[in-house]
């Protein structure tokens, strides 16, 4: 299995770093010789920010291997190699904004994991993010380990099914 982040995925925060990036630039400017200036120059560089990380995204690819492992792969970077057979993190996340929806499939769910060695952050950006989501998860429970509450109700509402217990409840659901 093989993923990546979608063609288009990094519009959506090019334009918000971009509109950031005009409006502080703007207020720093009108700032400029003050010390007041600094708040409004620390917004222009976490736009910059924004829209650096938004093109680096494009260049990462995740895939899993023949041995259950997922590997990272993306510009500037080593890979990075996670065993999803030793997780001792997975945890999914929803972060819902203003633009994205207060709940559902449309806001934006990040995906924790960590072996011990190693850590990942998957954001449902990703084109393969609910098969992932789901292998993970499995590798997860199969391990013997519990999910919490908020995880099982996030990977409900992704319609994820892999047999999840929790730890608040004590039989699988």
């Amino acid at each position: 299995m093989v993923a990546r982040y979608r063609p288009r995925a990094w519009i959506g925060d090019s334009i918000l770093g971009g509109l950031g990036l005009l409006l502080l630039g703007l207020w720093t400017a009108a700032l400029a010789p003050g010390l007041w200036s600094l708040l409004p120059f620390f917004g222009v560089l976490g736009s910059l920010y924004l829209i650096g990380r938004a093109l680096w995204l494009q260049t990462l690819v995740y895939e899993v291997t023949a041995d259950n492992s997922l590997v990272r792969r993306g510009g500037l970077l080593p890979p990075r190699r996670l065993d999803l057979s030793a997780l001792d993190r997975a945890d999914l996340h929803y972060l819902g904004t203003l633009f994205r929806g207060a709940r559902g499939k449309r806001g934006l769910f990040v995906l924790h994991l960590s072996d011990g060695a190693s850590r990942m952050r998957l954001e449902s950006k990703l084109d393969g993010f609910h098969g992932l989501t789901t292998l993970a998860l499995k590798a997860f429970i199969e391990r013997g380990q519990s999910i919490s509450l908020a995880t099982y109700d996030n990977a409900d509402a992704l319609d994820i099914d892999v047999g999840l217990k929790t730890d608040m409840i004590a039989r699988p659901v």
